[in-house]
């Protein structure tokens, strides 16, 4: 899964391409390197072997021909013979250019018949060092040079035009060199898809932070438009989630006027059910606008994100319910560091500790609450458990609606209209964290709110 993973990578796949072009060009170098230098080294060899037939065949001329046959048997050696025959060993000129080339190599005017053939030949030998065979190519250089009537100075020549094995240390500057090329790509593509790890980050801000600040438009051409058209949709989102926390706060506020008008005319009226009812509705209602008022002023805040200690937070909220003569245990460790809103968590705790206090009162009319605050695998854990009878499983996700009360509904102490669980779930969800509902075994109901440990720089 993890190979899998890396090879997802666009820094790895681009290496994988890099690495390969550079081994095929590498490898094409040096076959082009060896075929030029074997090229260079056959041309050398054969210059060199013409030269020494040409200056034989000029000593040749100058000496009397009963010396002959010593001065051939003389000149030769490795790889070079020698002989003087009355018949020529190569019939046909095959090599025209060296021919002409060994006629000028000759100081006297007269033309010689210069027939001259060069070809490869492949030979295997033993290396003792190695104890292995190795192939060679080695290039062979005959001719025949018709000197007098009936008498041919015929030769032939090994030119070894093989080259020399790459050594440790090339095939060493070559790896370091490959490593360095790659090493540096690497550093680029990183550097260039930078922009794309600040977007990626944004991204997250806006669903954690609500944070819609703009992103620097730098980086490469490619990524410029993904980046001008992020910053086009979150302006677009911020325009209309303000609009819309507004519009719902307007709302909300003309709401009132009409409300209580409506109070002020039923105040007239002789008192009656009827009277009662229509006020106790108004009553609702207005606790209702209330409580979303202050769900549009809470949108509309923005508290700034800091590092907390969740400890002294609950041991703060537990020791003012306790001077309240409520009975909440605390179970945490001395000290859990984390990045929250405070203001908005302790709203989120209060909320589900007056859920509680409503609604899991005993026989007795006592209620008893336990917190419990644990931290593992950089995840926060948090629990507010009380001995109360519970809810229906079907309903553990209805209760989190806005607006939704029932029978024996878990809500808040916000005016008692539903928004509470609502609210505490939006804010755990802007932590990147979440909120659900339990029954306990022994009765009871535990809600619990988890928490990731975010990297954020």
């Amino acid at each position: 899964m993890l190979k899998l993973r890396a090879l997802n990578s666009l820094i790895v796949q681009i290496s994988i391409v890099m690495l390969l072009g550079l081994s095929a060009l590498m490898l094409l170098s040096m076959q082009l390197y060896s075929s030029d230098r074997q090229q260079a080294l056959r041309s050398v060899s054969s210059e060199s072997t013409l030269q020494r037939i040409s200056a034989l065949i000029e000593v040749l001329n100058k000496t009397p021909q009963s010396l002959h046959p010593e001065i051939v048997q003389v000149s030769q050696g490795i790889g070079f013979k020698l002989s003087l025959d009355s018949l020529p060993v190569i019939l046909i000129n095959r090599s025209l250019d060296l021919s002409q080339q060994l006629q000028q190599n000759l100081s006297e005017d007269r033309i010689f018949d210069i027939r001259i053939i060069a070809y490869d030949r492949k030979n295997h030998h033993k290396r003792k060092r190695h104890n292995k065979k190795r192939s060679r190519r080695n290039s062979q250089l005959s001719g025949s040079v018709l000197l007098g009537p009936s008498l041919w100075l015929n030769f032939d020549s090994t030119i070894n035009a093989q080259t020399e094995n790459v050594s440790l240390k090339t095939i060493l500057i070559l790896i370091s060199l490959t490593f360095i090329i790659l090493m540096s790509m690497a550093w680029l593509v990183k550097r260039a898809l930078k922009p794309l790890d600040k977007l990626a980050l944004a991204a997250k801000k806006i669903g954690i932070e609500r944070d819609f600040s703009a992103l620097a438009e730098q980086g490469p051409s490619e990524i410029l438009p993904t980046i001008r058209a992020f910053n086009q949709m979150q302006q677009h989102l911020s325009t209309f989630i303000e609009d819309r926390s507004n519009m719902l706060a307007a709302i909300s506020h003309d709401l009132r006027t009409p409300i209580t008008s409506l109070r002020l005319r039923l105040e007239f009226i002789a008192p009656s059910a009827d009277q009662r009812q229509m006020l106790a509705t108004l009553t609702q209602m207005q606790d209702m606008l209330q409580a979303t008022l202050r769900f549009s002023r809470d949108e509309a805040q923005k508290e700034k994100k800091q590092r907390c200690d969740i400890n002294t937070l609950l041991s703060t909220i537990c020791y003012e319910r306790q001077e309240q003569g409520v009975s909440i245990n605390l179970d945490c460790p001395e000290k859990v560091i984390f990045k929250v809103w405070p203001l908005a968590l302790r709203r989120v705790i209060e909320n589900l500790i007056n859920n509680s206090l409503t609604y899991a009162k005993d026989e007795n009319g006592l209620v008893s609450i336990s917190i419990v605050c644990t931290l593992k695998a950089k995840q926060l854990k948090i629990q507010v458990i009380d001995q109360g009878s519970g809810i229906a499983e079907k309903d553990f996700e209805e209760v989190f609606k806005p607006f939704v009360r029932l029978d024996k509904a878990r809500d808040t102490s916000d005016a008692n209209v539903g928004l509470g669980l609502a609210i505490s779930r939006s804010i755990v969800l802007a932590h990147a964290g979440t909120l659900r509902l339990s029954n306990n075994a022994s009765g009871g109901l535990c809600a619990t709110i988890l928490l990731p440990l975010l990297d954020e720089t």
